[in-house]
């Protein structure tokens, strides 16, 4: 056997990616990666058969093996089930309604089998599914007599509560240990929050001190400042709002970095208090823009760095400006460097001017992504009184993951050329622009002169193009380090409609790649024989 196989970090990296398909960094950083990011990502089980197989012959190869390939088989669980299943088969049945229960009584040979495995579970739950999986509670309650330290999975670092059966509420507190950084409560049940569980979640900050990250499900106020108090750790909250809500306690929260705020139908008109320290980053996520227009934001006062406001039905630009001048001064301040609106279906009214008006008092903006939104009534001058306000600017994308219906982009080579010299700083750029006729300033110098070398990718969306050559001369001019083009769309596109479109713009913008490629090659042939 080769010495490196011999080494348990190597080992480790190469059974992760075994198990993890796609995965850099191996365990941590994928459970830093599905758990500590936004949205949560929680892993699709089912299609991990095959790797579970895997790993479970590679524990039998040899010694060196077996511990890192069990660490890796074990590292997440849908529910408990596996683990005590896994005991002897004289122990346990399946009653009549199919749930594990005792046919004798448990030894402490059986907590020796249940405890080679259970350390190694790192995350347990899914949004979807009962933790316990159909245990009986006596048989929980047998197992854990025998636990030393009162915790099923003294290891567990990421919880996700989809569902709990109301007479196994006394055993979740056998899953909250001092290493849980991740707790979603995710339950919806009508009857999730009894008098045992609100008791439990009140002492998060005895029984799981460096928690982290915490979502609830919607749930009273009172509820939430409980579950939150005393966790000196947390950094990420996720939480549901109604209105009439008095959270304002979460300025007492010193280290709060991120606040995932999910507005819920129906809306209260009434004011809500909220009030935070400057935090990292704030996303809002509302069923439509409707819950700005009441009095709910008016005790807001929430500065934040990135902002993230995310609809989910259709909306007008109209609203999206009104809704950006309510938030003025309760969320939008002078620190903000980063916002975001995302579009969750096809929006047929295109932004104006007047739509970036609130924006454009923001100088220090680092990063704009309004890539989900139509820009058909942006033109030229448009663009440059819009980007003159950002001189800050590294990343900008308008547009450019939505197809627009039949209307033509208004924003030309020369509005391109506005923007790339009031932002010096851009190094991404997502723009759809009108390149079928792009008219170079100057035929020697096609630009102006305006260079930009920090841009490697040009996400250029559905811009229509007819002149591959004549576009790669004048990009290249401008942009030196383009390599590479992007056309792109999301689920409520119409590329589907217009697949032969697609296709030919896709040839024209690689053909452009391709002469791009080779400009600065000719340049130096021409050059040497001068």
């Amino acid at each position: 056997m080769y010495a490196c196989l011999l080494i348990p970090e190597i080992l480790k990296q190469i059974f992760s990616d075994i198990y993890f398909s796609g995965t850099n960094g191996g365990l941590q950083d994928y459970w830093d990666h599905c758990y500590f990011r936004d949205p949560p990502y929680y892993p699709s089980q089912p299609d991990r058969g095959t790797a579970r197989r895997s790993l479970a012959v590679l524990s039998r190869v040899c010694k060196s093996f077996k511990d890192v390939a069990l660490d890796v088989l074990w590292a997440e669980l849908e529910n408990l089930q596996p683990l005590f299943t896994c005991l002897p088969q004289d122990l346990w049945t399946r009653n009549s309604n199919l749930k594990l229960t005792t046919q004798r009584p448990v030894t402490a040979a059986d907590w020796s089998v249940f405890e080679r495995y259970a350390p190694r579970v790192r995350v347990l739950g899914d949004v979807r599914s009962d933790i316990f999986g159909g245990i009986r509670a006596d048989f929980v309650y047998a197992i854990m007599s025998f636990s030393s330290q009162s915790l099923l999975l003294p290891n567990l670092r990421a919880l996700c509560c989809g569902g709990c059966p109301r007479n196994l509420h006394p055993c979740m507190r056998y899953l909250l240990g001092p290493n849980l950084s991740y707790l979603h409560l995710a339950s919806n049940q009508a009857d999730f929050w009894t008098h045992i569980m609100s008791s439990l979640v009140s002492g998060l900050c005895r029984h799981s001190p460096r928690l982290e990250f915490v979502k609830l499900h919607p749930t009273s106020s009172k509820v939430t400042e409980v579950t939150l108090h005393g966790l000196l750790f947390l950094r990420k909250i996720r939480l549901g709002l109604r209105g009439n809500e008095d959270l304002s306690y979460l300025y007492r929260i010193v280290g709060l970095q991120e606040l995932h705020i999910q507005i819920m139908k129906p809306y209260a008109r009434v004011k809500s208090q909220f009030r935070t320290s400057c935090l990292d980053k704030l996303v809002i996520s509302v069923s439509d823009f409707e819950a700005f227009d009441g009095d709910m934001t008016e005790g807001w006062i929430i500065p934040c760095r990135q902002l993230q406001l995310v609809p989910h039905d259709v909306e007008t630009s109209l609203s999206v400006e009104r809704t950006l001048r309510k938030l003025t001064d309760r969320v939008l301040f002078d620190d903000l460097e980063c916002i975001t609106l995302y579009a969750s279906t096809h929006i047929g009214e295109a932004f104006t001017v007047h739509t970036f008006t609130p924006l454009m008092r923001f100088s220090g903006l680092k990063e704009v992504d309004l890539s989900t939104w139509c820009m058909s009534l942006l033109d030229d001058d448009g663009l440059g009184s819009i980007v003159k306000s950002w001189p800050c600017l590294e990343r900008l994308e308008l547009g450019n993951k939505v197809i627009w219906d039949e209307d033509a982009p208004m924003i030309t080579f020369r509005g391109l050329v506005t923007l790339l010299s009031s932002c010096p700083n851009l190094r991404t750029l997502g723009l759809v622009f009108d390149a079928t006729n792009v008219d170079p300033i100057t035929a020697e110098k096609p630009g102006g002169g305006v260079c930009n070398t920090n841009i490697t990718t040009f996400s250029v969306g559905g811009s229509p193009i007819k002149r591959p050559l004549l576009v790669a001369v004048a990009l290249e001019a401008v942009l030196p380090c383009l390599r590479k083009f992007k056309i792109e769309g999301n689920e409520y596109d119409l590329w589907e409609e217009r697949g032969s479109d697609r296709n030919l713009q896709q040839a024209r913008w690689e053909e452009v790649s391709e002469y791009i490629g080779v400009l600065p090659l000719i340049r130096q042939h021409q050059s040497s024989r001068v």
